[in-house]
C-alpha cells in the first residue's frame, strides 16, 4: 500500500513545509470523520518529524528514518486509544521518557491515537506536558470527535481537519491499493480506512448481503432465527451497525426521496411496514442493544432475535 491516500497529500506537503521552515507546532491535533485516514497520516508525520535531515525530511536514508521505518525508534512514544481508554499512568510514563534528550537524531515525538479516549486524569496529565513541552518534543494527536477533548487541550494544539474523500475517490483508491471492490458497501460506510478494514474481515460478505436478507425477512421469506443467525460472534457489531445504517437510510429515503439503489428494496420494505416513528424507535433500541452486548456476555443471537421479534 502507498504511504498516504491522495486526498491527504496536500495536507502532508503543508506539514513538510512547516517542518522545513521551523513552523511545525509543538502540538498538532489531526481530526476528520472516523476512518478518513487520521492514523495513517499521523504515523507519516512521526517519520517526518524524526528525520535527521530537516530540509528534506523524511529522507528515508538516515539512521532515524531507518529505525522509524522498522517501528523501533526510541524517541517515538505511542499512546493508543483504539483498543480502549488511555489512562493516566501511561501518560505519565510517556511524559517521563520524553523529558530526556533524544537518543537518536534531534527530535522526540509523542503520538496519541484516538486522543478523546483519555480519561480525565490522563487528559490533565497530557495538558501539563502540552503547557510546558520538553525541548525538541512534538505531540501529534488524532481524533474523530474533537468535541470530546477538554477545551484547554484544544486551545494548546494547532488543528488540522482532514478532508472527506468523494465516493469515486474511495472506490478507486481501495481498488488500486487493496484490489477490492467496495462499491456494494458504500451504503454502509464511505470512509476509506473503515472499508479497508472491513475488506479483510468476515463482515465484508455479510454486509453486502444484509440488505437482501432484511428485505426477505420483512416479506416473510426468511425466519427470524435464520435472519439473526447470519450474525456470528465475530461480526455481531457490524451486523447491528448494518441494520442501523439501513434504518437510517429508510428514514432519509422517506424525507428526501433519495436512496442508494443497492438498499432501495430493503428501505421500501421498511417504509411499507413501519412509519418513521417506529423506525426511529428501532434505531434507539438497536443502539442500546449494541451497548449492552459490548458490556455483558449476553448471547448475541438470542438478543437479536428478541429485538427483531419486537418489530
Amino acid at each position: 500500500m502507498s504511504v498516504l491516500a491522495p486526498w491527504l497529500m496536500a495536507y502532508y506537503e503543508q506539514a513538510q513545509e512547516w517542518r522545513r521552515s521551523g513552523k511545525f507546532h509543538h502540538a498538532l491535533l489531526i481530526s476528520g470523520i472516523n476512518g478518513v485516514g487520521q492514523n495513517a497520516f499521523a504515523e507519516a508525520l512521526t517519520k517526518l518529524l524524526l528525520c535527521e535531515h530537516i530540509d528534506r525530511a523524511p529522507c528515508g536514508k538516515c539512521h532515524s528514518c531507518q529505525v522509524a521505518q522498522a517501528d523501533t525508534h526510541p524517541d517515538l512514544q505511542i499512546l493508543d486509544g483504539q483498543d480502549g481508554g488511555i489512562k493516566v499512568d501511561a501518560v505519565r510514563q510517556v511524559a517521563a521518557k520524553v523529558a530526556n534528550k533524544p537518543q537518536l537524531g534531534y527530535s522526540k515525538v509523542v503520538l496519541i491515537h484516538e486522543a478523546h479516549r483519555m480519561n480525565t486524569n490522563a487528559a490533565n496529565a497530557i495538558l501539563k506536558a502540552l503547557e510546558e513541552p520538553p525541548a525538541a518534543t512534538y505531540f501529534v494527536l488524532t481524533t474523530h470527535t474533537s468535541r470530546a477533548l477538554m477545551p484547554t487541550i484544544l486551545s494548546r494544539c494547532q488543528r488540522m481537519l482532514l478532508p472527506t474523500p468523494s465516493e469515486v475517490q474511495v472506490t478507486e483508491w481501495l481498488y488500486h491499493e487493496a484490489k477490492v471492490d467496495v462499491s456494494k458497501l458504500m451504503w454502509f460506510s464511505q470512509t476509506p480506512y473503515h472499508l479497508l478494514a472491513l475488506s479483510t474481515s468476515n463482515s465484508f460478505d455479510m454486509l453486502q448481503q444484509l440488505p437482501d436478507w432484511l428485505e426477505q425477512w420483512l416479506q416473510g421469506g426468511m425466519r427470524t432465527d435464520e435472519f439473526a443467525g447470519k450474525a456470528n460472534k465475530d461480526n455481531t457489531a457490524d451486523f447491528i451497525d448494518g441494520l442501523l445504517a439501513l434504518l437510517s437510510a429508510a428514514v432519509q429515503y422517506s424525507a428526501s426521496g433519495q436512496c442508494n439503489a443497492l438498499v432501495q428494496g430493503a428501505c421500501t420494505s421498511l417504509l411499507t411496514r413501519y412509519d418513521i416513528y417506529r423506525l426511529m424507535g428501532f434505531v434507539q433500541s438497536l443502539t442500546e442493544l449494541k451497548s449492552q452486548l459490548d458490556k455483558t456476555h449476553l448471547n448475541p443471537t438470542i438478543q437479536i432475535i428478541g429485538e427483531l421479534n419486537s418489530w
